[in-house]
């Protein structure tokens, strides 16, 4: 047998030596046939894809027909794109409103009864995120940062690490913050700062009439200086402050959450692309980079300034629950996103609500000068106590009036298959709230 098959190959290799048997060199013609079938092929391949998402369509509430491979990109402004979604969903006359970004449905919320259902309600399974590519996957935060974490072991302890559940009694002074465990924000964690707020509102008082034309930096260094307190023991006397600067800059990217803006977010592929071909994700992937560098050695240098703070939880938490550089510089940074870009535009916002309503100025400075009187500030006691229902409301009003988050923070995803009034979502859906239409 073995001797059949030696001479067998023996003779076929003088056929082909002998050229009975050939193989021809491929021609223009034959890649040109092979161009074709590998053209044929992605377009059967692309109205595959299709198919899936007009099929996925039926069971979705409505919206604008999407398009193969880009969905409704091209059909969505990229400046204030809520507005739009608003009249969207005032013309298919639903609370709920699916916007395909690429391949993917996204369901825009417009209505306060909807959102409170899926988002709250049902918060079990609609508490994840979603897959995020220009604020996720192209910043290298999807797996490393609280923001964009999938609901799981790991996002429970980001949680346990930043948020309240138990109150604490009230804190005297910086150093006192070494009596924290485990919390940074939270409605109950947020007691303990009263004191060094109030420091920090006399403070933004005296620059406010000193430096009028300032107002805007004024504000923006409060909000900036609380947090850093908070975070790092240390406190921002300056407007043109460093740490201030590079907090600023962070809250740019911001815009990444906002879908539609950016074609990588349909196109998930573009941000693999090189550099001199598709610049956008390797500055995002360098930007990030850097900043998560600078907090993780921000915080690793506060340690030594004598003002325990968060920092000093988040340090201590990296040995004991093995995270990761990232995740701490993370973890870290999410106290400037949520701390002082939605404090200082609520107060711009306020600012501008006395500009546009004197009136409405005129009536809080009335309570304010009979139940302060002109000798000392408003203190908290006079807040808890009901003393001034005026401006309490005023300062409510403001954040319904002009809400920070105008889509609702970052999106939520479920974690299961669900269906809600008729319509079917599979798991991973993406659900942003446009605020702007509640």
């Amino acid at each position: 047998m073995i001797m059949a098959l030696s001479n067998l190959m023996v003779a076929s290799s003088h056929m082909i030596f002998d050229n009975k048997i050939s193989f021809s060199t491929p021609t223009i013609h034959d890649a040109y046939r092979i161009s074709r079938l590998v053209a044929f092929l992605i377009v059967l391949a692309v109205l595959a894809d299709w198919a899936r998402m007009l099929t996925m369509r039926r069971k979705l509430p409505p919206g604008p027909f999407p398009f193969p491979i880009v969905g409704n990109h091209f059909q969505t402004p990229s400046v204030k794109p809520w507005i739009t979604w608003e009249k969207w969903a005032k013309y298919y006359n639903t609370p709920m409103l699916t916007l395909w970004i690429g391949r993917q449905p996204r369901i825009i919320l417009s209505d306060a009864w909807v959102a409170s259902d899926l988002l709250e309600k049902r918060s079990d399974l609609c508490s994840s995120r979603p897959r995020l590519v220009a604020m996720g996957d192209a910043i290298n935060t999807t797996t490393t940062n609280q923001t964009t974490l999938e609901y799981g072991d790991r996002w429970r302890l980001h949680r346990k690490l930043m948020v309240s559940t138990r109150p604490r009694p009230p804190q005297k002074n910086i150093r006192s913050l070494t009596a924290f465990k485990h919390l940074a924000v939270g409605s109950q964690a947020v007691r303990n700062y009263r004191s060094f707020q109030g420091d920090e509102a006399k403070l933004l008082i005296r620059d406010l009439l000193e430096t009028p034309d300032d107002f805007e930096l004024s504000v923006e260094r409060y909000t900036v200086s609380t947090t850093s307190i908070i975070g790092w023991g240390r406190r921002i006397d300056r407007k043109n402050d460093y740490v201030a600067l590079q907090a600023l800059k962070m809250m740019e990217s911001v815009n990444l959450v906002v879908p539609g803006i950016y074609m990588m977010e349909s196109i998930p592929f573009l941000r693999k692309l090189p550099p001199w071909l598709y610049s956008l994700p390797t500055a995002l992937r360098m930007g990030a980079a850097i900043a998560a560098r600078y907090f993780y050695m921000l915080t690793e240098e506060s340690l030594d300034n004598g003002n325990k703070a968060f920092n000093k939880i988040m340090m201590d938490a990296q040995g004991k629950h093995s995270m990761t550089d990232l995740e701490v510089a993370g973890l870290m940074a999410n106290l400037i996103g949520g701390g002082v870009d939605t404090s200082s535009s609520t107060m711009l916002s306020c600012i501008l609500a006395m500009a546009c309503f004197p009136e409405v100025q005129e009536k809080a400075h009335d309570e304010m000068d009979n139940v302060i009187g002109h000798d000392r500030s408003p203190s908290w006691a006079d807040i808890d106590g009901g003393k001034l229902p005026y401006l309490t409301a005023l300062v409510k009003e403001v954040l319904r009036w002009r809400t920070v988050t105008v889509l609702a923070g970052i999106p939520h995803a479920n974690i299961d298959d669900i269906e809600y009034k008729g319509y079917y979502f599979p798991a991973g859906t993406n659900f942003t709230g446009n605020m702007w239409a509640i």
